[in-house]
């Protein structure tokens, strides 16, 4: 009969909470600043021996998350 293997628990080598990451752009001369959101809100868990990948469309803060 074959065992199931053993269930290893992977250390969290990294943990990221709400991380967020606002930019004031110039709007011209007259017109003052605004702020954009670069990366609002982002979460996750990574563990020993795993990969993470983050997706997603142009401009939407992979640069700035990493």
């Amino acid at each position: 009969m074959n065992k199931a293997p053993p269930i290893v628990k992977k250390n969290i080598i990294m943990q990221v909470q709400n991380v967020a990451r606002h930019y004031k752009v110039s709007n011209g001369l007259l017109r003052g600043k605004s702020t954009v959101k670069a990366l609002d809100g982002a979460s996750f868990k990574l563990k020993a021996g795993s990969t993470l990948a983050i997706v997603g469309e142009s401009g939407c803060g992979k640069s700035t998350l990493a």
